[in-house]
């Protein structure tokens, strides 16, 4: 959750790094961060949807997060070209893993009432 957390932090520090010395640090802490997410993918869906099927689960993880790559960099083209800066396409792309994040906080919550329901 943190790493996700971040990831969308550091997606909306990139325009505010007018030296290239920030660019870097910021980009370093983002590709940190993203490869903790994808590392601990795996195991959050063996943990979600159980060893049966944890290949699925991943498959489709990989399939929904090909949209937002396919389609974000047109969309971040025509925000340029419209508003002459990149700098809202990078604040948009920050907020669904912000939003995600968050999100994420609560399946410990719901895993612990299904378990008191389960009982």
């Amino acid at each position: 959750v943190a790493s996700f957390f971040f990831i969308g932090l550091m997606s909306m520090m990139i325009p505010l790094c007018h030296v290239f010395g920030g660019l870097i640090a910021v980009c370093l802490f983002m590709g940190l961060f993203d490869g903790c997410f994808i590392c601990i993918m795996a195991p959050i869906a063996f943990e979600l949807v159980g060893a049966q099927d944890v290949s699925q689960a991943i498959g489709f993880l990989l399939g929904l997060m090909s949209i937002p790559m396919t389609v974000g960099p047109p969309i971040a083209g025509l925000l340029r070209d419209r508003l002459g800066t990149y700098d809202v396409a990078f604040y948009l792309a920050g907020v669904p893993p912000l939003i995600g994040g968050a999100i994420l906080c609560f399946i410990p919550w719901v895993h612990e009432r299904q378990r008191l329901k389960e009982r």
